[in-house]
């Protein structure tokens, strides 16, 4: 009984909703700006002139997008695919935006593409995170 009492209030371990979403959005600043550095020392050693450099920021922003709704669905225990479209949806709109503002002509046919793979990440981290959350041993 007290189980149910503390999965029904708040996140369930001890973070508010608001300190939920927080811890979120600094995971995937963190999580990109680890993976952006990383994917900087390849193309660093590899002299490869930028030109996966679109590739790798993509795959960096997915990957926070992944780890931040990971994060999120585990603390909330429910609704993974909910989790992390909120976070891939709010991600995907901020660098969008901040891409109108830097250049006007932004959006093209690969903001479709860019779309569609942070979308996915993230959805996949919240559905793993409520999986990783309700681990049952059945032994």
């Amino acid at each position: 009984m007290s189980k149910d009492i503390i999965k029904k209030s708040g996140s369930g371990r001890g973070m508010s909703k608001g300190m939920t979403y927080i811890g979120a959005f600094l995971i995937e600043i963190a999580v990109s700006a680890v993976f952006i550095m990383l994917f900087a020392l390849v193309i660093y050693m590899t002299g490869s002139a930028y030109r996966y450099a679109s590739v790798f920021a993509t795959v960096s922003v997915a990957a926070g997008a992944f780890a931040a709704s990971f994060f999120l669905a585990g603390k909330t225990g429910s609704k993974g695919w909910l989790a992390g479209m909120i976070v891939g949806g709010v991600t995907f709109l901020i660098i969008t935006a901040v891409s109108l503002i830097i250049n006007q002509n932004g959006a093209s046919f690969n903001t479709l593409f860019h779309f569609i793979i942070i979308m996915l990440a993230s959805v996949i981290g919240g559905i793993a995170g409520v999986n990783k959350a309700t681990n049952k041993k059945y032994i």
